[in-house]
């Protein structure tokens, strides 16, 4: 089974090639009466289209031409669902979809659930359907959810053009990029290689303990730059004393005390002493 929205997209597309011609309804038919809000409410959709909703919405309702963010499931009654998506964007009224879906996505509000029953195939794919999947004349359901929906964004072309600050004519532009291009010549050349390495070093911050809300630059003694290396190094000092003075061992090193050290003098005399006494024996002494 397709499980994509693509396949849908595609069906028109197939339809327009082959010559197939389907009924639609347009989203701005008069059976469709809007609400102040946008919305069309129950009573008011078209005959041949059914909702039922199964969970109430919190948000703004759906309009014409917003991008809507949908979970949806479509299927035929009584059959597998032909296409599903569980978080898909849409233009909606664009006249990608199907009537019935774009009539229905526009009577709904941010958060609300409903399933659909499009019984008129006019507001469906028409008389001749979409073989093998959808057959003709068929009645779809549609189990739809609005997670979001927002207005597109444009650019407001006029906006820009009653900026005074915009330059219109063909000198005022050339006048501009001259401009910038001056304004990039008085900007000092990026130096390179050990230069410019230690450039930028000097703009490097460990942590940000010493820079303070109001902006005010800190005493040469408390910047970064020269307190965390000399921090290092006192603490590096500080360790190598340690290890040369014996404060720090090695675990499981053999440790000896005044004892062992007499004990072990001992041992070297009697070590001489037997030696020396070997020597004579050897000598005839």
């Amino acid at each position: 089974f397709i499980t994509t929205l693509t396949m849908v997209h595609l069906s028109f597309l197939l339809y327009a090639l082959i010559g197939i011609s389907v009924a639609f309804s347009p989203i701005t038919s008069p059976r469709l009466a809007r609400t102040k809000h946008g919305a069309a409410s129950l009573a008011q959709l078209p005959e041949g289209l059914v909702k039922t909703i199964a969970k109430e919405g919190n948000g703004m309702p759906v309009n014409d031409g917003d991008i809507a963010t949908v979970k949806y499931s479509c299927a035929v009654p009584n059959s597998m669902p032909f296409s599903r998506s569980e978080r898909q964007q849409m233009i909606v009224g664009d006249g990608s979809m199907i009537d019935g879906w774009d009539i229905v996505l526009q009577s709904m509000t941010i958060g609300e659930r409903a399933v659909v029953r499009i019984k008129d195939p006019e507001l469906g794919y028409g008389a001749a359907g979409f073989p093998p999947l959808i057959p003709p004349n068929a009645e779809i359901e549609i189990d739809v959810e609005v997670l979001d929906s927002e207005r597109q964004r444009s650019l407001n072309l006029d906006e820009i053009m009653l900026d005074p600050s915009t330059p219109r004519t063909a000198a005022d532009i050339a006048a501009a990029y001259d401009r910038l291009l001056a304004e990039k010549a008085l900007q000092p050349p990026k130096k390179e290689g050990l230069e410019g390495f230690l450039e930028e070093a000097k703009n490097w911050y460990f942590f940000g303990l010493f820079e303070g809300e109001t902006g005010q630059e800190a005493p040469w003694y408390l910047k970064p730059s020269i307190t965390f290396p000399l921090a290092f190094l006192i603490v590096g000092a500080t360790f190598y004393v340690c290890v040369i003075g014996g404060a720090i061992t090695e675990r499981g090193a053999q440790v000896t005390d005044e004892l062992d050290e007499i004990i072990l003098s001992w041992n070297a005399v009697a070590t001489t002493i037997t030696t020396i006494a070997l020597a004579n024996m050897d000598l005839g002494l």
